[in-house]
């Protein structure tokens, strides 16, 4: 194989997380979560590519609303990795499924990272899955890249462990010209759906089949190819979607006109190109709590606890408290979630349905799908205490040194009480400062910044008024004041 300087990464950190409700929500959703690990998820997903791929070869796609979080996170990153910039990101303006977004981030690829007249080999990874087997996985994406330099495009598929609903299949069959390539490779000859519990039975009974983990590999030129050849549309929307500049980010009314598809529905089904790798690394999608209480550590009741919990003779369970105190006795087979805003309860056997209560929440335009009332930042954090439909009261805490950035919104005023600490106020037409007790309040269209230039915490009250508080009324500045 060659060195890897053709080897790009790009990593898909759109999703919104649904059925791991209430932790994770809309504008915090799993893939941002620390979940009983020192990274998030994606940050796991991002250092396992980087063993095999370099750092500054690795892209992130996520949606405008999340791409500060993510970019936050890579901050962490990058000086542990040694690389001399932030990782890049491109920031969809609206989701619009995979098949868009592989194609704009290959292009992207193509046009800003890759060598002039270069055709590199690009894997596309999922950011939220856990791998338990680095050496495994490296291994696979290692084979997966000379079949991918052969013109293929390659799946990784998973060997069921058991027959399950909550996955699609990929049947497969050997083929010799595949093989002679990579000896483990075999010929895809259909996807299949996510299917009832007899045909999942069956499926595993055949041996030919494997869970689609999401997981695909291939030149830059073959997946452009058979996306011109089989979704035209989606080909033609991204071509003709010019990055911005300043932002690797593209025109919402450019974009909101591609087809909002799957890449399986786009080009797998239909490509004669693609073949499969079969990963046995300890695989584990993470998209259920059924699922996160199958890859935890448990107590000697068969039990995952997490938070302030007491329990008694329960068995089989997952219990995890954010913020409160829980009691649970004798409980068997339950999942029990409990956050500051809601608490979710049920059978272990039917977290699949979580995503009916989120879906419920967003079609009733509840909060509680959106955000946490405490959201915690680099600069400390923040808690939503009432909110209406004309205002909203939050308790603000930022750390020593730290600060918001610059920053104006357009439909809101802001009110800020200091509570503790000293308050430091940045407006364009100079600098205040605020003891406790002190009070000022911020126009709409104002500019402004608050810092802690103290050494103890920050704590204020913060008073919003207007008719928009979601984070779309937010518009941030660089410190020259340019718009970020």
């Amino acid at each position: 194989m060659n060195s890897g300087s053709d080897l790009f990464g790009v990593i898909l950190a759109g999703g919104s997380g649904s059925r791991l409700w209430p932790l994770s929500r809309e504008m915090h959703p799993k893939q941002l979560l620390k979940l009983n690990n020192e990274s998030t998820l994606f940050q796991s997903t991002f250092l396992r590519l980087a063993q095999v791929i370099p750092g500054s070869n690795i892209v992130t796609v996520t949606n405008q609303k999340h791409a500060r979080e993510v970019k936050m996170q890579l901050n962490e990153l990058q000086q542990s990795l040694g690389l001399a910039k932030n990782p890049d990101i491109i920031a969809e303006p609206v989701g619009r499924n995979t098949a868009p977004a592989i194609g704009l981030s290959v292009l992207y690829i193509l046009k800003k990272l890759a060598e002039k007249d270069a055709d590199p080999v690009i894997l596309i990874a999922p950011s939220d899955h856990l791998v338990k087997c680095q050496g495994e996985f490296t291994e696979a994406i290692i084979k997966g890249a000379d079949l991918a330099r052969a013109g293929y495009i390659v799946t990784f598929g998973i060997k069921p462990e058991r027959p399950d609903t909550g996955f699609g299949y990929i049947r497969t069959s050997k083929d010799t010209t595949i093989s002679n390539v990579v000896d483990v490779a075999m010929k895809v000859e259909e996807f299949k759906e996510k299917p009832d519990l007899p045909t999942a039975q069956e499926y595993c009974a055949q041996g030919n089949y494997y869970w689609n983990g999401g997981i695909f590999m291939f030149k830059a030129s073959t997946m452009l190819n058979e996306l011109e050849r089989y979704s035209k549309e989606v080909f033609d929307g991204v071509l003709n979607c010019p990055f911005t500049e300043e932002n690797s980010t593209v025109s919402y009314d450019d974009y909101i006109k591609i087809p909002d598809i799957s890449i399986d529905y786009a080009v797998m089904e239909y490509s004669k190109l693609i073949t499969l790798i079969p990963l046995d690394c300890g695989w584990n999608d993470l998209g259920s709590w059924h699922a996160i209480y199958e890859t935890a550590q448990k107590d000697e009741r068969e039990n995952f606890i997490s938070g302030n919990v007491l329990d008694i003779d329960s068995e089989n369970s997952l219990i995890y408290g954010t913020s409160k105190f829980i009691s649970t006795i004798g409980l068997k087979d339950v999942v029990i979630i409990e956050t500051e805003d809601a608490i979710l309860a049920c059978n272990k056997n039917r977290t699949q349905d979580v995503k009916k209560v989120f879906d419920y929440l967003k079609c009733n335009n509840d909060s509680a799908c959106v955000i946490h009332k405490t959201v915690y930042r680099p600069w400390g954090h923040s808690t939503v205490l009432q909110k209406d439909n004309n205002f909203m009261v939050k308790s603000l805490q930022l750390s020593p040194k730290s600060r918001l950035s610059l920053h104006v919104h357009s439909n809101r005023s802001e009110q800020w009480v200091v509570l503790s600490g000293l308050a430091k106020i940045v407006k364009d037409d100079g600098d205040i400062y605020l003891k406790p007790g002190e009070s000022i309040t911020i126009p709409a269209s104002i500019k402004h910044m608050l810092e802690n230039s103290g050494d103890e915490d920050l704590k204020i009250i913060e008073i919003q008024t207007g008719t928009h508080f979601d984070e779309d009324d937010i518009v941030r500045f660089s410190e020259s004041s340019k718009q970020v």
